[in-house]
């Protein structure tokens, strides 16, 4: 039987690459493995579970020294929780401003009070937060279409009541602030 050139190729190739698997299974990962990768092992790793008795998992006690470093991780996050009694809700907000610059934007801001407590007017809220896309202003029939909300005066969005309407404008009102969103000008 003779070989085609293409056929010595590919099993030059093979020969090569089998040889350079058994090369790198034998001789070079020696020791590299984690042992819960390893099919020869017979550690067995072990994860804390709250609640569960952790002096014998699978009849055995674990090695630490066998433990791969994942494991080693979680077992200490673990262990610094359940000695830290942390409460979130007490968390600070990384990313509010601190209080003294509050204080020196605003002079009202009181101490103590949590920055994202902070409320920087309703108005000025309510004038960011929506934006006035139509007017109709048609003989006694006077209606604006803000954001996908189609109000007529005396209707509220967002604790305001639409108040009046002139031919690019409409007046919103709460209490005694008052806003006053204008028709952008797309020209």
């Amino acid at each position: 039987m003779k070989l085609s050139k293409q056929q010595k190729v590919f099993a030059v190739v093979l020969v090569v690459v089998l040889g350079a698997l058994f090369i790198d299974r034998t001789y070079l990962s020696k020791g590299t493995v984690p042992a819960e990768a390893s099919a020869s092992s017979n550690q067995t790793a072990s994860v804390r579970v709250p609640g569960e008795d952790q002096s014998a998992v699978g009849g055995r006690i674990p090695d630490p020294a066998s433990q791969s470093p994942t494991v080693k991780l979680v077992k200490q996050l673990d262990m610094l929780w359940s000695e830290k009694n942390l409460d979130l809700n007490q968390a600070r907000d990384a990313f509010s401003l601190p209080e003294s610059w509050l204080a020196a934007v605003n002079p009202n801001f009181a101490k103590g009070t949590r920055a994202g407590d902070y409320d920087q007017g309703a108005e000025t809220s309510f004038a960011r937060n929506h934006q006035l896309k139509a007017v109709v202003v048609q003989d006694q029939t006077r209606c604006v279409m803000v954001d996908d909300h189609f109000l007529v005066i005396g209707q509220e969005l967002d604790g305001f009541k639409l108040i009046e309407v002139d031919k690019d404008s409409a007046t919103f009102e709460a209490g005694a602030k008052r806003v006053v969103l204008r028709l952008a000008n797309d020209r």
